[in-house]
């Protein structure tokens, strides 16, 4: 089965899920902070990781209630991460809509992400108003804080390798398993700790995750190059000078002039990388090979993730399988 349709089967949750982020972050409140939390919410998001928590316990068999205000925490964690996302990046819009830094100002957007981060452990904590043990709270809580690590550190490794003119595969790699692979299973991850699921079981989703997540980052830049990823342009990876997988497969391929006007390229300042440049590069790409290799090397991570999961139950497998799928065939 496809993803989309696994999701319309638990999508009634949408709508209890939207009254619980609304009960966890209060309507009014602080101008400027609770208002801007709202808003960056209400600019949209397919709610996907929510609806994978309560996937992941309902195969579990645990009544999908118990599970919810940790599905609202994997939104919010998510959430807050794209807030500062767009202030490291230099992003002005997400999902077609200016960012909350430009809208609200930098230091607001600072500090609405902080603290939406500690709205999300909020909502951790009201897994046991619904019946899930302190001891099993604390294991949830002890996830999401090594995820927000983690993923943090992964940022900042996607942020060194900005100066670094010779990127590496491997290099490359150690920074998306770090920045994707375990805040995009931390909703799986999560339901199977309220299910009581093995703990041999439960490490086999998180190295699941270490090759579905770079599957989805490696997607994602062959996106920028097609849809700009909702922020309003394409190319923007390249303007921000990231080394996406492209950049490293390129540089192998590319002749000694272009590899120096690629590097030229993506060390300008935002401001000053022109749609030209953008172009050039883009069509670099495609004259190393650089776009088919990523596909090829998001394609083998997936087939590698599916055989990872084979040991756990037919039900869940068959979520896993499916949102693996969707990893790589997704548009945006």
């Amino acid at each position: 089965m496809k993803l989309e349709e696994i999701l319309e089967d638990v999508s009634h949750y949408k709508e209890l899920m939207e009254e619980e982020l609304h009960s966890v972050i209060p309507g009014g409140g602080v101008p400027n902070f609770h208002d801007a939390m709202h808003y960056h919410l209400s600019t949209g998001g397919k709610r996907i990781r929510p609806l994978l928590a309560i996937l992941t316990a309902r195969a579990l068999g645990v009544d999908e209630n118990k599970v919810l205000p940790f599905a609202v925490a994997c939104e919010l964690l998510h959430n807050w991460l794209l807030i500062h996302d767009d202030i490291e990046d230099g992003d002005t819009f997400r999902r077609g809509k200016p960012a909350v830094w430009v809208k609200y100002g930098l230091a607001h957007g600072i500090n609405v992400g902080d603290g939406m981060a500690h709205y999300a452990m909020k909502a951790v904590l009201k897994c046991h108003e619904r019946g899930v043990p302190a001891e099993v709270v604390f294991r949830l809580l002890e996830a999401y804080a090594d995820t927000a690590i983690k993923t943090s550190e992964g940022q900042a490794m996607e942020i060194n390798l900005r100066e670094n003119n010779n990127p590496t595969e491997e290099e490359y790699m150690q920074m998306v398993t770090g920045k994707t692979a375990y805040y995009l299973t931390l909703p799986m991850v999560g339901g199977a700790i309220i299910g009581g699921l093995d703990e041999k079981l439960i490490e086999k989703i998180v190295e699941y995750g270490k090759c579905v997540g770079p599957a989805f980052q490696i997607r994602d830049d062959i996106i920028d190059l097609t849809e700009g990823k909702g922020r309003d342009d394409i190319g923007n990876d390249i303007k921000e000078g990231k080394r996406s997988i492209l950049v490293v497969y390129a540089l192998e391929r590319a002749s000694d002039e272009e590899k120096n006007k690629l590097i030229e390229i993506l060390n300008k300042p935002r401001e000053e990388t022109t749609r030209d440049d953008v172009l050039w590069v883009m069509e670099l790409f495609k004259k190393t090979g650089a776009i088919d290799r990523a596909s090829k090397k998001a394609e083998n991570l997936i087939e590698n993730a599916k055989e990872i999961i084979q040991p756990l139950p037919p039900e869940l497998r068959e979520i896993l399988e499916a949102m693996a799928d969707y990893m790589i065939r997704r548009e945006k």
